[in-house]
C-alpha cells in the first residue's frame, strides 16, 4: 500500500474538523463586502416574508371578516408591493451570491494548481496523476453549491427560525411550547446523523479519486494496454472500484433517506398538535381565525427551515469531505524548499561538484540507496558523459543537479555554492533538460518554444533550428512554426518531437544542460547533426549526457562510469579504453 493510500485511510477515520470550516471561511472573508450585502438582502427577504403573514392576518381579521372589499383590495395591494420588492431584491442577491461563489472557487482552484506546481518530484512519484486531478478539479467542483449558496441559505434558515420562534413565543406562548418541545428531538437526531453520515461521504470522495486515477493511468498507457490485450483486466479493476463507489453512495443515501423523514415526522406531529390545540382556542373564542392562520404559517416558517437545515447539513457533509481532501493536498509541503537565507547567485558559470553524496528516493532509505558516497567535480563548459547499466544511478545524479530531489548525505555544489543555499527558481531557470520521453504541450511549435522564452519571435525561433543544424526538420512541418503539435505532440514523429525539445532547451541559454538518453529516439543522421551542433555550442554550458550508445559520447571531455550507485571509473574515452576496465567492457558491448 502506498504512503498516500495509508494517509487517506487514516484521514477517512477522523471526524470533520472545525479547522476545515475555518479555512473555508477564510476564502469567503476575502469577499466579505459582497457577501455581507448578499446576506443583508437575505435578511430583508426573510422579514418581507413575515410581513406577508402579518398582512394576511390583518386582512382576515379585519376587512375580510367585515365584508369590506375595498379594505381587502388595499391590503392586497400592499402584499403585491411587498412581493415586487422581494423579487427585485432576490434578483440582486442572486447575482451577488453567484459572483462571490465563482470567485471563491476560482481562488481555491488557483491555490490548488499553484501548490501542485510547487510540489517536489517525490510527491508525483508516489501519487497517481488521477488523484491529483480529482482533487484539483472534481473536489473543487463539489464545493460549488455549498460555496455559492451555503452562506445565503444558512443565514436565511437560521434567521427564519430565530425570528419566527421569537414571534410565536411572544404572541402564542401556549402554542409555541409544543415547538420548543420538539427541539431536543431535532438536536439528538442531528447528533446521531452527524456521527453516521460523514464517513460514507468521505469514502465516496476517496473512491471517486481512485476511479479518476485508474482512468487517467489507463488512458495514458493505452498503447501498453492494447499491446498486451489487457482491456478486460483494466475494465475489471474499474468495475471493482465502481462497486465500492456504489456501496458508499448507497450507504450515504440510506442514512440521508432516514434523516430527512425523521425530521419531517417530528415537524408534522408538532403542526398537527398545534392545529388541534389552536382550533380548540378558536372555537372557545380565545383566538381569532387570522391569528391561528398566521401561527400555522409561522410554524411552517420555523419548521421548514429546520428541515432545510437537514438538507444543507447533508450537502455540507459532501462538501466537507471534498474540502478536507483539498486541504490535505494544500498542507503537503514540498520536500525541496528554499532555505530562509537562500541566495540568487545570478548567472551561473556551470561548475558542478559532488562531495560524498548518498541518495535514495525513499527518504528513510528503506528500499536501499541509489547513490553511495559519490564524489566528482566538473568545470564550467565541459561535456560530461554518464554511462553504466540501467539502474546504476545515472539519472539520480542529474536529478540532484536539477534539485528535483535532495541528497540525504553529502553536498552538491554549483559554482562553489551548496545547492541547498541557492534559490530553486534561480537554479531551474538556468537548467536545460531533454529527456528520453519528449513532452510537448498542446499548441503550435512556436508556442512550445515560447514556454522557455515568452517574447520569442519567429525569426529567433528559426535561427535556433538553424543553429542546432535542424532547419530541414522545421521545413518538413506543414505549417512551419505554426504547426499544431497535438496533445503531447501526437501530430509529430518521435524524432520531430525530440528536435523541438532540443531547440526549446537551448533557447533558454542554460548554464547546465542535461541530456538523458535524449538522442535515442532520433535517427542516426539527425543524431549526428545534433551532436555536431552540441559540440559547436559546448562551451556555452556545462553538459551532462546520459547515453547507452557509447559511440555518441566518445568526444566527451570527461566520462563517469556509474555502477551500483558509485563512480567506478572516470576519465576520457582514450584513458578508459587503455585501462581495459568497466568502460572498455561496456564499449565493446554497446558501442556498435
Amino acid at each position: 500500500m502506498s504512503d498516500e493510500m495509508k494517509l487517506e485511510e487514516e484521514f477517512a477515520r477522523v471526524p470533520l474538523r472545525r479547522q476545515t470550516l475555518r479555512r473555508m471561511a477564510k476564502y469567503l472573508r476575502r469577499h466579505r463586502t459582497k457577501l455581507g450585502i448578499a446576506l443583508l438582502l437575505e435578511v430583508v427577504w426573510v422579514i418581507s416574508m413575515l410581513v406577508d403573514l402579518r398582512l394576511m392576518r390583518l386582512t382576515i381579521d379585519g376587512p375580510l371578516t367585515e365584508g369590506d372589499l375595498r379594505g381587502v383590495a388595499v391590503f392586497g395591494g400592499w402584499m403585491v408591493l411587498n412581493i415586487a420588492v422581494r423579487v427585485a431584491l432576490t434578483r440582486w442577491e442572486l447575482g451577488i451570491a453567484t459572483s462571490v461563489g465563482v470567485e471563491v472557487l476560482h481562488d481555491i482552484r488557483q491555490d490548488v494548481f499553484d501548490h501542485v506546481q510547487r510540489l517536489s518530484m517525490r510527491y508525483f512519484d508516489r501519487t497517481k496523476q488521477g488523484r491529483i486531478i480529482a482533487r484539483a478539479d472534481r473536489d473543487v467542483d463539489t464545493l460549488e453549491n455549498i460555496v455559492i449558496w451555503g452562506p445565503i441559505v444558512l443565514v436565511s434558515l437560521v434567521f427564519s427560525i430565530a425570528l419566527g420562534l421569537t414571534l410565536i413565543l411572544n404572541e402564542n406562548p401556549q402554542l409555541g411550547i409544543w415547538l420548543v418541545a420538539a427541539m431536543p428531538i431535532v438536536w439528538v437526531t442531528n447528533r446521531i446523523f452527524k456521527k453516521l453520515g460523514f464517513p460514507p461521504y468521505r469514502r465516496q470522495r476517496e473512491v471517486h479519486s481512485a476511479i479518476s486515477a485508474h482512468v487517467a493511468e489507463s488512458i495514458t498507457g493505452v498503447r501498453v494496454v492494447k499491446a498486451f490485450c489487457a482491456e478486460s483486466r483494466e475494465l475489471e479493476k474499474l468495475t471493482k472500484l465502481q462497486v465500492a463507489y456504489r456501496a458508499a453512495v448507497l450507504q450515504g443515501a440510506r442514512i440521508s433517506g432516514a434523516y430527512i423523514p425523521s425530521l419531517s415526522v417530528t415537524f408534522h406531529a408538532v403542526m398537527i398538535i398545534a392545529f388541534v390545540v389552536g382550533g380548540r382556542d378558536v372555537v372557545a373564542g380565545d383566538l381569532s381565525v387570522g391569528a391561528l392562520m398566521e401561527f400555522m404559517f409561522q410554524l411552517g416558517f420555523v419548521l421548514g427551515p429546520v428541515e432545510g437545515l437537514g438538507g444543507l447539513y447533508n450537502e455540507s457533509l459532501v462538501a466537507g469531505a471534498a474540502a478536507e481532501r483539498i486541504f490535505l493536498l494544500l498542507d503537503t509541503e514540498p520536500d525541496v524548499q528554499d532555505a530562509p537565507d537562500a541566495i540568487d547567485p545570478g548567472r551561473l558559470r556551470g561548475d558542478v561538484a559532488f562531495e560524498n553524496v548518498s541518495f535514495a528516493y525513499d527518504p528513510e532509505m528503506n528500499a536501499g540507496r541509489q547513490l553511495h558516497d559519490v564524489s566528482f567535480s566538473v568545470s564550467a563548459g565541459k561535456t560530461v558523459a554518464l554511462v553504466g547499466p540501467t539502474g546504476a544511478g545515472k539519472t539520480s545524479i542529474t536529478n540532484l543537479i536539477a534539485r528535483f530531489y535532495e541528497a540525504q548525505e553529502g553536498v552538491v555544489r554549483v559554482d562553489g555554492h551548496d545547492i541547498r543555499d541557492v534559490r530553486v527558481a534561480s537554479l531551474n531557470r538556468q537548467m536545460g533538460i531533454v529527456l528520453q520521453e519528449s513532452f510537448l504541450f498542446a499548441g503550435s511549435v512556436l508556442e512550445n518554444l515560447r514556454f522557455v522564452r515568452v517574447d520569442l519571435n519567429e525569426t529567433d525561433a528559426r535561427a535556433a533550428f538553424t543553429e542546432l543544424g535542424c532547419e530541414e526538420v522545421l521545413a518538413r512541418f506543414p505549417d512551419g512554426l505554426a504547426t499544431d503539435v497535438g496533445e503531447r505532440g501526437a501530430n509529430l514523429s518521435e524524432g520531430e518531437r525530440q528536435i523541438v525539445c532540443f531547440v526549446r532547451a537551448l533557447l533558454g541559454r542554460p548554464s547546465i544542460l542535461v541530456l538523458d538518453e535524449a538522442t535515442s529516439a532520433v535517427d542516426t543522421r539527425t543524431e549526428a547533426l545534433i551532436l555536431r551542433a552540441l559540440r559547436r555550442l559546448a562551451d556555452r554550458q556545462t553538459t551532462f549526457v546520459i547515453a547507452h550508445r557509447l559511440s555518441t559520447i566518445r568526444d566527451a571531455d570527461h566520462i563517469l562510469v556509474v555502477g551500483d550507485g558509485q563512480i567506478v571509473e572516470e576519465g576520457t574515452h582514450d584513458e578508459l579504453m587503455e585501462r581495459g576496465g568497466a568502460y572498455a567492457d561496456l564499449y565493446a558491448e554497446y558501442a556498435a
